[in-house]
């Protein structure tokens, strides 16, 4: 297998190195499909919209997919987390079944597979109004290194406590140099996109990465 694939951490959840996989694991068919969005127990983007490099000025507004093309769109996800999930370890993951593991989602993927990820300040919140001349102030880590990312995996990325953005929004942006994807976020039977988990206790053990 070629290194291990991720998507990359939201900047105010780090608690890992940026760009360092926990966790990685293979889907089989549908039935295997990952178990970890128990309800009431994850968030689901409260945010989702994207941003162009060769249309600086253009605001998107509020969109339902992940659009990305190279060296142009990019997307950013927006996770609200409630004041009241402060005591939890909130779990990053990208979840990407492969097409006949999806039920009500679609996704188109072409390219090299390369994404990178550049994290906003926690508290930085994107909207109607956001552009690439006017993205969420900057957060506090550099850009994450080139990530690779392929379909029929699930990631979790970066495990952190939750107080870092409790009561607040954390949002990233992640973009490509040689990718054409887009994909619906969908939390159905089996489902794909971004999310945050939250659990209580350690966290899991954490895992480096493999080749």
């Amino acid at each position: 297998m070629k290194s291990v694939a991720i998507i990359t951490a939201l900047a105010g959840l780090a608690a890992a190195y940026p760009g360092e996989v926990l966790r990685k694991r293979a889907l089989a068919p549908r039935e295997g499909c990952p178990a970890e969005l128990e309800a009431g127990q994850f968030e689901f983007p409260h945010y989702i919209t994207q941003i162009s490099k060769s249309q600086p000025d253009k605001a998107f507004g509020p969109q339902y997919n992940g659009v990305f093309t190279p060296n142009d769109i990019a997307s950013i996800f927006s996770f609200d987390v409630p004041a009241d999930r402060a005591d939890a370890n909130c779990t990053l993951e990208f979840i990407f079944p492969a097409k006949s593991q999806l039920k009500t989602s679609n996704f188109e993927y072409e390219g090299g597979g390369s994404f990178f990820f550049t994290g906003y300040n926690p508290g930085s919140c994107p909207g109607p109004e956001t552009t690439w001349n006017n993205q969420p102030a900057p957060g506090p880590f550099p850009p994450f290194p080139p990530i690779h990312m392929e379909p029929g995996n699930a990631y979790t990325i970066d495990v952190g406590p939750c107080f870092v953005g409790a009561g607040t929004c954390v949002a990233g942006m992640t973009s490509t140099n040689d990718t054409n994807f887009w994909f619906f976020q969908d939390q159905d039977e089996c489902p794909i996109g971004i999310y945050t988990a939250y659990s209580y206790g350690l966290p899991p053990m954490q895992y480096p990465p493999t080749a």
